[in-house]
């Protein structure tokens, strides 16, 4: 052979041992590349529950009543692709179906619901679980109140309402594909006064369940370190945030007062990130319901102005961060306005999610002690101010 053909021959020859090797590889070979297709970690479960109606007003006894339920899941184990899923060591979200008969009650009729969640391990080994998961979704339920046909139903004036499930759970992992489930949850459905009247319904339930994953599982859980500086860097620089915002709530009153009201609410919370999952700080609010002018009207009591309609309050707020989400809880107490009937405390819990650079939306719910008062809509910005040092080595 010409030795003008042997560097030729080389070269073919190097780069045909470099595709065999590289196919070789562990890094890509062919059990890898399945191992791409299941980074999903796809789990279906199915939930048999029983429980039975909590009558938490005198007048929905009369609904008394033991009852079964029965969910179907879809959900996903998460492995650490977001910063927050590492803080909250691995949760499982997932979207819950739950269909119940209500004890069969001809008044109540039956309760369908479609719930997103999240499953937030409290304590966690190889093989056993026990969590907490939060579910928040829309409801539909079959009868409602109506003053000619169903007079009776005081707890639902809508056939849409707000379902939420609270549950404490322990999931045993039997193999690599089957896991045992088990749990006490908190059902309730509300429409939060969009449309009274609205008692709301609330259960509580005990489940057993079977969870099955149909494919292998991605175990490729990524770094769990946290640096505590940002690279190349010492920062000694703290931040209090700003949130400043309003909502617009809607409350359908036309069975007790005959008429339609808008709520107009205007907030502002300060925290101060106390952990990579928590900020604590505190909020102020101010409140216009017009249906209060007519509820002092019909007691006799009139508004001298509309500032007397103003509900100011002061409250304690928290923060629970989920990346770009975060669920609020305020615990608070008014501090003026002439109509009193709801007391002096009150509550609100939010979803606040932030969609461009420091602007976010929000949903909210006013509460006071356990009955909800109205749902509320809006829009707000966010900012923060720095304090301390920072150097860049």
């Amino acid at each position: 052979m010409p030795l003008s053909c042997k560097p030729i021959l080389s070269r073919i020859y190097l780069k045909i041992m470099t595709v065999v090797i590289l196919l070789g590889s562990p890094a890509i070979c062919p059990a890898q590349f399945e191992h791409k297709l299941f980074t999903s970690n796809l789990i279906i479960e199915a939930k048999a529950d029983y429980g039975f109606l909590y009558a938490q007003h005198l007048e929905l006894q009369l609904f008394n009543a033991h009852f079964p339920a029965f969910e179907f899941s879809i959900e996903q184990q998460t492995y650490g692709r977001q910063n927050w899923e590492r803080a909250y060591n691995y949760p499982i979200l997932g979207m819950t179906f739950l269909y119940t008969p209500l004890g069969n009650n001809p008044i109540l009729g039956s309760a369908f619901a479609l719930m997103p969640f999240i499953n937030f391990p409290l304590y966690k080994t190889r093989v056993f679980t026990f969590g907490f998961r939060f579910s928040l979704g829309a409801g539909y339920l079959t009868k409602k109140f109506d003053r000619l046909t169903n007079y009776k139903d005081i707890a639902i004036g809508s056939h849409i309402n707000a379902a939420i499930n609270l549950m404490f759970e322990a999931r045993y992992r039997l193999s690599e594909y089957f896991t045992l489930t088990g749990g006490v949850s908190f059902q309730h459905f509300s429409n939060g006064s969009l449309k009274t009247p609205n008692y709301g319904l609330n259960a509580p339930l005990v489940s057993i369940g079977l969870a099955v994953k149909p494919v292998r599982e991605n175990k490729d859980i990524g770094d769990r370190y946290f640096a505590p500086t940002a690279p190349f860097s010492t920062t000694i620089r703290h931040s209090i945030e700003f949130d400043i915002g309003g909502a617009l709530g809607y409350k359908n009153m036309t069975s007790e007062l005959g008429y339609n009201y808008f709520v107009y609410h205007f907030f502002e919370n300060t925290f101060i990130e106390v952990s990579r999952k928590s900020k604590v700080g505190l909020g102020l609010d101010l409140s216009y319901d017009e249906s209060q002018k007519k509820i002092l009207e019909m007691n006799n009591n009139p508004a001298g102005s509309p500032f007397q309609i103003m509900r100011p309050g002061v409250n304690a707020a928290y923060e629970l961060m989920l990346g770009k989400l975060g669920f609020i809880t305020n615990l608070g107490v008014y501090l003026g306005g002439k109509e009193k009937t709801n007391g002096p405390l009150y509550e609100k819990f939010c979803f606040q999610y932030t969609f461009f650079d420091n602007f976010f939306a929000h949903v909210l719910l006013k509460v006071h002690f356990g009955r909800a008062d109205y749902i509320g809509w809006g829009i707000g910005y966010k900012f923060d101010v720095f304090y301390g040092k920072k150097t860049i080595k």
